[in-house]
């Protein structure tokens, strides 16, 4: 029989124990039958009827060793004692003592197996001197043996199924920490994209707004001016289609080819605020430490300029959108050697934004975080509205330097 085989007949059994245990138990009493219907020295002195019932009570327990194990194998051993005290000799019905005591092995705990035990070793005691009078310690060995090999066995396959056991549930729980793990990196992915969503969107209509704004105004007085204005709308609206489609054509991949997906950085930021400028909000921009102006630093991580580009996007959207017509803005970025500080301030009207901390703030906050910064938004002490950031040159949790706070 190959290993398919018996698989097959395990998972038959499993599926079917009553069933299982039914032709187990009628496959021992038809070995037994020789012992009680043809010539058998058990059959001397003692009615076939008897040896018969007998036969019967060592084996029709067995279709119970799973559910009561004990006490199947009690109720053999008593019907055994039975009948070894009987004047004849063995039937081959005793195999079932053996049986009911490796079912006790597999199914119950090694403190309930003692007593079992002790009750094999009496039974055995009986039927060696009825067995070989002559040379019962022999017999007592050989019955000792044979028991002792039983109980190991069905220890051992108890063993056995305890680990195969365990190894089943571990692999069932890896594969939920799997699937949970995929949904919770689908779930970031999906964060992480809504915030790109958010960023490219709410700044590119901001600045489409400005620009359209403007346009509306001059369109009489000045008519060339808002020519300019709706140009920069049209190209600020191909812009962010561009950026959209980049990003989406990244989510189709199943691995996303690099340098596809939106990412500017700093070398970009004198793009945006051309773009800024362009919607009607004066912008101030400087930089200091080992920063060039404009800042083209190769040797930053692309995420942390990422990171850098987005919230002085978002500052500068919120104050389009809620700076009011005569706002000014004022961009500082300075390089450290383990960080990168910068500030965006606008001398709009602060007041409108306390309530206005979105997801616009929490974005920006959020991607602080992954390189351990930390942002700070607020009313400016001069009026208006200011954000501060600092952010570690490694990201969170890779031995990056510690954040300082503002001083």
């Amino acid at each position: 029989m190959s290993g398919t085989d018996i698989r097959r007949v395990g998972e038959l059994t499993a599926r079917h124990p009553l069933a299982a245990d039914a032709v187990f138990t009628l496959g021992v009493m038809v070995l037994g039958l020789p012992s009680v219907v043809g010539p058998h020295p058990a059959q001397v002195g003692v009615s076939p009827w008897l040896l018969r019932l007998l036969q019967i009570g060592l084996t029709a327990p067995l279709l119970w060793r799973r559910r009561r194990p004990l006490t199947v194998c009690y109720v053999i051993a008593a019907v055994t004692v039975v009948q070894w005290l009987l004047p004849g000799g063995w039937l081959q019905g005793d195999i079932a003592l053996l049986i009911a005591v490796y079912g006790v092995a597999v199914r119950t705990a090694r403190s309930r197996l003692l007593p079992v035990i002790a009750v094999y070793e009496a039974t055995a005691v009986l039927v060696a001197v009825r067995w070989q009078p002559a040379d019962w310690p022999t017999a007592l060995v050989l019955l000792t043996v044979a028991g002792g090999a039983t109980v190991a066995l069905g220890v051992a396959v108890r063993f056995r199924r305890a680990y195969l056991a365990a190894l089943w549930d571990r692999a069932e729980r890896m594969e939920v920490e799997r699937d949970q793990r995929a949904r919770l990196s689908a779930a970031a992915e999906r964060a992480r994209i809504a915030k790109e969503m958010h960023d490219i969107i709410t700044h590119n209509l901001s600045v489409m707004i400005g620009l359209a704004d403007g346009a509306r105004y001059s369109l009489r007085s000045t008519p060339e001016r808002a020519e300019q204005a709706m140009e920069g709308v049209s190209a600020t609206g191909r812009q962010a289609l561009g950026e959209l489609r980049r990003l989406l054509h990244v989510l189709g991949e199943r691995e996303p080819t690099p340098g596809l997906g939106p990412q500017p950085g700093l070398a970009g930021l004198d793009g945006l605020l051309d773009r800024v400028r362009g919607a009607g909000l004066p912008v101030e921009f400087r930089t200091s430490g080992d920063l060039p102006n404009p800042p083209n630093p190769p040797d930053l991580p692309a995420g942390l300029q990422l990171a850098v580009y987005r919230i002085t996007q978002e500052a500068l959207t919120n104050t389009l959108k809620h700076g009011g017509r005569d706002a000014t803005a004022r961009v500082r970025l300075r390089s450290l050697p383990d960080a990168v500080e910068f500030e965006i301030v606008d001398t709009g009207r602060g007041e409108r934004r306390r309530g206005s901390e979105g997801r616009g703030i929490a974005g920006m906050t959020e991607r602080a975080s992954a390189y351990g910064g930390t942002v700070e938004a607020g009313p400016h002490a001069g009026g208006g509205w200011r954000v501060r950031a600092r952010l570690s040159i490694q990201p969170a949790g890779h031995g990056g330097a510690p954040t300082r706070s503002w001083e």
